[in-house]
């Protein structure tokens, strides 16, 4: 067997090592910007030929609370989708912050801002698809699934 037979079956012998159910940081930074292109995507379609301007951008995120996800993670860095929408002077802006905060997955912060007041909702990874939302002051226990109707009466000011 060659060195670089030999390299490669200890790389697939060291990826079946993580057992069912534990998931590496890797993993959760893939499932977190998929998530973000299907909110993307959801949004978009969402307003649709509405007058208002949905601008899709990429961050690039150097996430330090990925230190200790998993024993082989450091510092990852990646880029992920970020959203704006803007309604003249009144906008939603929709960032990814980072990957793990206060128990919550998929750390998203949303700013509504209109009037000169902003007003901030945090956005979280649901367990199985989609997000949970909850106010700025708030805490995660508060976290309730965000429907379309939920989503809408977040951005109202946006109108």
């Amino acid at each position: 067997m060659s060195a670089r037979e030999r390299f490669f079956k200890k790389v697939q012998q060291n990826t079946e090592i993580i057992p069912p159910g534990k998931k590496t940081a890797e993993a959760e930074i893939r499932a977190f910007c998929q998530r973000m292109d299907d909110l993307a995507q959801q949004i978009t379609e969402w307003f649709a030929h509405s007058g208002i301007e949905v601008v899709l951008a990429t961050k690039h995120i150097h996430d330090l609370s990925t230190i200790g996800f998993s024993l082989s993670s450091g510092i990852c860095r990646y880029n992920i989708t970020s959203i704006r929408l803007q309604n003249g002077e009144r906008s939603v802006s929709i960032i990814p912050e980072q990957l793990c905060r206060d128990g919550e997955v998929g750390y998203v912060k949303m700013c509504v801002e209109a009037c000169g007041i902003c007003q901030v909702f945090y956005l979280s990874m649901a367990p199985e698809k989609g997000w949970f939302i909850r106010r700025e002051h708030q805490d995660t226990k508060e976290n309730i699934l965000m429907t379309e109707n939920l989503f809408f009466q977040a951005v109202d000011r946006l109108a």
